[in-house]
């Protein structure tokens, strides 16, 4: 079994979502390896170990996060220092849709992707999203566990409407406090990554920001989406 932690980063025209699969046995490692990391940071800087990152905030320089600043030079070294450690977590997964048209299936894109790639893996996985929105997408994950009807692949030129039902996904999803969940939070850097990336600013690209999502060489998603090099599903 899986949990996922899904987010998204929306700046005109382009609505990311990014989620971070987690293997249920990993999971304790994996949550011990980040809390290890927040209290260095706190012994470094000062970070607040319950302080929220909130991608697009922490990016712009945006708030406090301790007694002492941290500047903009600074929080881009975390931010890389997040998606490293992500990275270089054993059996994690992340998934990622990019889309500038037809916003409204970019998740319904995602559930899919992750739905067929529970079944490759033999598991089943358990959603898990930030706050807001509860009965949209309560709604929209029980509808496609009864009809999902998807476009697939027959032959050259011949596609044939086929559904395929969400039939990996346990339960209704699970909405957390993203300021208590560092997995939430850790989906939502990712998912800013992926924008800058697609999406550039000379105001970020002056950090890096733009290169950032490269950085997860390792943990990409590559089977959802064979057309994409780091698996995006567009």
């Amino acid at each position: 079994m899986h949990l996922v932690y899904i987010d998204d980063s929306y700046e005109k025209p382009r609505q990311i979502y990014s989620a971070v699969a987690i293997p249920a046995n990993r999971w304790a490692a994996c949550f011990a390896e980040i809390k290890a990391w927040r209290r260095k940071l706190k012994e470094s800087d000062g970070i607040l170990i319950t302080k929220e990152f909130h991608a697009t905030s922490f990016c712009a320089g945006r708030g406090r996060l301790g007694p002492q600043v941290v500047g903009k030079y600074r929080r881009s070294l975390i931010f890389r220092e997040a998606l490293e450690l992500l990275n270089g977590m054993e059996g994690v997964k992340v998934f990622n849709v990019c889309r500038s048209s037809n916003l409204d299936w970019a998740m319904e894109r995602l559930l899919t992707r992750i739905n067929k790639t529970m079944q490759t893996w033999d598991s089943h996985a358990v959603l898990m999203f930030d706050e807001g929105k509860e009965a949209e997408i309560t709604r929209l994950l029980r509808r496609m566990g009864a009809f999902n009807p998807v476009p697939v692949y027959v032959a050259p030129g011949v596609t044939e409407l086929r559904n395929l039902k969400l039939d990996r996904i346990l339960e209704d999803p699970v909405f957390k406090d993203s300021e208590r969940s560092y997995f939430v939070q850790m989906a939502d850097f990712v998912a800013y990554s992926l924008l800058r990336k697609e999406q550039p600013l000379a105001s970020k690209n002056a950090y890096g920001y733009h290169e950032c999502f490269d950085i997860l060489t390792d943990v990409a998603a590559r089977e959802a989406s064979l057309s994409d090099p780091m698996g995006v599903i567009r």
